[in-house]
């Protein structure tokens, strides 16, 4: 790196801090409370009022939270080469050392530039004045794990508030994978988060602008703020518990059974004793709306089922998952509809099943239906 390359790089440390606002490469972080930069080479650094300093910005607790829950088994967390990279970010730069082991810092620059950056929030807009952290959890956990908040515990997510301390309708969830974020914004985007009430969700990746506004001086608030590595081991080591139950308790009846859809309550006995037809015209309805969804394979009517099921199979397990969250909750000829995935264990009665149906039951229908066509469909 040429010298005039670190002069340009190093040039904000002489700034003051009445000036980092007025500096388009400052940034104020609100949650850390500290402002930030990023040089020419893609390095980000984080102020430090107490040292006067400049430091590569690395959040140890949040790196360590999320190795624990990708660790692949059989490698060994505390390998030297994870020794190695902790101890480079001991390295301070300040304007006291002009050269700051340029080929150390290059190769590290090039390792900053590799790691590609994750996103795993959406913000979310155009909540209830009374929406609760519960009522957020329950909906959004769907889309899959989300994050925990090592130092109160619970789901990360975040209501703001106005000045007198109003819920303003907006939220901050964050997931523990990123592509958990995706999900949530092609399946839960302009839904309703009450079903039966108009309150369209407005669900998106959430973006991290900066905030011209001056940090605090209040070091001690921060530090209070920091959390206990007890508490972040607590939470990290109930965060792999909850992985390995995802992934060997659901992750073979996914596999299964995540490409079936249940709806309850799609008809009543007696709709279709009077109209042999509905079964038909409903499949076909029902057909037709999930399609707009993914690919439909197979629609099932079951006219022995009193609680009027219909199956619906699809060829993609992400669509799967859409027909739930777009029917559960919806109103159908009056009735609310109940939509889950297929739980692989209940048999349902239809007509046409040998196990279902007898002999007598099996005639009577056909004479009914044949009766049916000879009037053109009309009765």
């Amino acid at each position: 790196m040429s010298t005039d390359d670190t002069s340009t790089t190093t040039n904000p440390v002489s700034s003051v801090k009445s000036e980092f606002s007025s500096d388009p490469r400052m940034h104020f972080i609100e949650e850390t409370g500290k402002w930030t930069y990023t040089d020419d080479d893609g390095v980000p650094y984080e102020y430090d009022e107490a040292q006067g300093a400049w430091f590569p910005m690395f959040n140890e607790q949040l790196i360590e939270a999320q190795q624990s829950a990708y660790s692949v088994p059989g490698v060994d967390e505390a390998a030297p080469v994870i020794r190695e990279k902790r101890n480079k970010r001991k390295n301070v730069y300040t304007m006291d050392d002009p050269d700051n082991n340029s080929g150390k810092r290059q190769k590290h620059n090039h390792q900053q530039q590799q790691r590609k950056p994750t996103n795993t929030s959406v913000y979310v807009t155009n909540l209830p004045s009374d929406v609760t952290v519960e009522e957020l959890t329950e909906v959004f956990s769907k889309c899959g794990l989300l994050m925990e908040d090592f130092v109160n515990g619970g789901p990360r997510i975040k209501l703001y508030k106005d000045d007198k301390n109003n819920l303003k309708g907006d939220a901050l969830i964050t997931y523990l994978k990123e592509e958990s974020v995706t999900l949530a914004c092609q399946l839960l985007d302009d839904t309703d988060l009450r079903p039966g009430k108009e309150s369209k969700l407005r669900v998106q990746m959430a973006e991290f602008k900066s905030k011209e506004s001056k940090p605090s001086d209040n070091q001690n608030d921060r530090k209070n703020n920091k959390p206990d590595k007890k508490i972040v081991q607590k939470a990290r080591q109930k965060l792999e518990k909850k992985l390995d139950w995802f992934d060997e308790e659901t992750g073979k009846k996914a596999e299964r059974y995540s490409k079936i859809v249940i709806l309850k309550h799609m008809f009543t006995l007696e709709e279709i004793e009077k109209d042999v037809g509905l079964i038909l015209d409903l499949k076909e309805d029902i057909r037709s709306e999930c399609e707009k969804l993914g690919e439909v394979t197979n629609v099932v009517l079951y006219d022995k089922e009193p609680e009027g099921v219909v199956s619906i199979r699809f060829k993609e397990p992400l669509s799967a998952e859409a027909c739930i969250l777009k029917m559960n909750g919806r109103f159908f000829g009056g009735r609310r509809v109940e939509a889950g995935l297929y739980d692989g264990k209940r048999r349902f009665q239809k007509s046409g099943s040998k196990a279902d149906e007898t002999e007598e039951e099996e005639s009577a229908r056909l004479e009914k239906y044949a009766k049916w066509l000879e009037t053109g469909g009309d009765e």
